[in-house]
């Protein structure tokens, strides 16, 4: 529950925004002014600011943004305008606003927007948590599965992301690409947590047959359907004080989204063939692989629930992207797999850098795997590096049933496709953007373009 600062003149307006979010557990102290905005921060403290833009025939909205700066500065301001545009938004930023939110506002919306505000204030302010966690230790297997491991600058702020998620009762958002260890990722949010003695229930979306996701998810009386011969308790009801993993969130059916957001709603279910609800005390981190944004706007997901799902979004990095941390990574992946044994040499960990690993951590971990599996008394080497590489890469797997055991769409695998040859002309050519394009039978240009399009473009600049 938080305090907030309503200003809006409009009447109507005004009763609707603040029914929506006490609806949401706030206290919301409501005005119709500047003024009379001016004189509620005087006499209170508030967590979020919510103001119109256009009052009284003027942006009024810019004066509460910067009188909140003086009277309220740990609050953060979300403007409300129906006559937004770029220009507007800039000036708001400027002046000090966290956010806004263009007119007619979802009541999803506005409520996620009003979350998200109150985990940057926490993320902010509480320097202190963020400490406290470094000595929290880590769901069993983080670290030594080399997920997590690394000092490059966008790994540190990923986990200081985290390490900040995991002191709140928000929902998380973790994207990336396939093999960057989203659920990891989740592990630790759930282990950084209060919730860290609770369960921890992966459930991968994908996985789950469309007509039984409700039966999974929130279970079943007995005789509820033909099969159910005594009552079950689903997955939801099984995490109870602890943390529900969602992957791939995108695979998700229409139909048992619907039901994902009661439960994040209400924090109730009620079981297939049960007339009565049961409270739940769970806390949801999903993660996808997909543009969930994209998807929203074809209609294949549901606006309300990725609001509800977006409030603290965490982007794991492909390993492309932190070189610099392969290293740190392979020694902890040879040391799980040799258990201790393993030894990899200075001029193998170099070579390592330099591949594309398109798969990131998990082609990473499985190259390793195949290398300590030949090797002789587990010391790994360039010549049995290349070996192992060049086989995978001389006898690709290009099937539907490859793209399929790979969990990808058409789109995803062929844009590895085209990254691990871009990368593959770039290590041939050491670099050079031109040959690179003549060995692809394309123009410097279309080369730079893909480069860019692709996320590459920054390590050639």
């Amino acid at each position: 529950m938080a305090d907030l600062l309503l200003v809006e003149d409009e009447a109507n307006a005004r009763r609707i925004l603040a029914l929506g979010l006490e609806l949401q557990g706030h206290r919301v102290t409501t005005c119709a002014s500047p003024e009379e905005a001016e004189a509620c921060m005087k006499s209170a403290t508030f967590d979020v600011v919510l103001t119109d833009l256009r009052m009284d025939g003027r942006d009024a909205g810019l004066e509460v943004i910067r009188m909140s700066r003086i009277l309220q500065p740990d609050a953060r301001v979300l403007l409300l305008t129906a006559y937004a545009s770029a220009e507007t938004a800039v000036l708001a930023m400027k002046q000090g606003a966290f956010d806004y939110l263009t007119k007619p506002v979802s009541g999803e919306a506005l409520a996620a927007a009003v979350e998200r505000a109150l985990f940057d204030a926490v993320d902010d302010r509480d320097d202190t948590a963020l400490v406290a966690t470094q000595a929290v230790p880590v769901a069993d297997g983080v670290d030594d599965d080399g997920i997590l491991i690394g000092e490059s600058e966008v790994m540190q702020r990923v986990r200081q992301r985290l390490q900040r998620a995991g002191q709140s009762q928000f929902t998380v958002l973790v994207s990336g690409e396939s093999g960057t260890g989203k659920e990891l990722a989740a592990r630790y949010v759930h282990a950084c947590s209060t919730r860290s003695t609770g369960p921890f229930t992966p459930v991968h979306c994908g996985a789950i047959p469309e007509g039984l996701f409700e039966s999974e998810l929130f279970g079943y009386r007995k005789g509820a359907f033909t099969g159910a011969e005594a009552d079950r308790v689903g997955l939801v009801e099984g995490t109870n004080g602890g943390t529900l993993f969602l992957d791939e969130i995108g695979d998700m059916p229409l139909s048992a989204q619907v039901k994902l957001l009661r439960v994040l709603q209400e924090r109730r279910i009620r079981r297939v063939g049960d007339d009565r609800e049961r409270d739940v005390d769970i806390r949801v981190i999903a993660a996808t692989n997909r543009d969930l944004e994209e998807d929203v706007r074809q209609g294949h997901f549901r606006e309300d629930l990725f609001f509800r799902l977006n409030v603290v979004p965490v982007h794991m990095p492909a390993l492309r992207q932190r070189r610099e941390d392969i290293p740190a990574l392979a020694r902890a992946i040879v040391r799980r797999w040799s258990e201790g044994r393993g030894r990899l040499s200075d001029s193998c960990l170099k070579r390592l850098m330099t591949l594309p690993f398109m798969g990131n951590v998990r082609e990473l971990e499985n190259l390793l795997q195949r290398m300590l599996a030949l090797s002789d008394d587990y010391e790994l080497d360039v010549p049995l590096l290349d070996e192992m590489y060049s086989g995978l890469q001389d006898n690709p797997q290009i099937s539907l049933q490859a793209m399929h055991d790979a969990d990808l769409n058409l789109d995803t695998w062929l844009e590895i496709n085209e990254r691990q040859l871009i990368d593959q002309a770039l290590l041939k050519t050491g670099g050079n953007i031109t040959r690179a394009a003549e060995e692809l039978g394309i123009s410097f240009r279309s080369l730079r373009y893909r480069l860019k399009k692709t996320g590459q473009g920054e390590d050639q600049e």
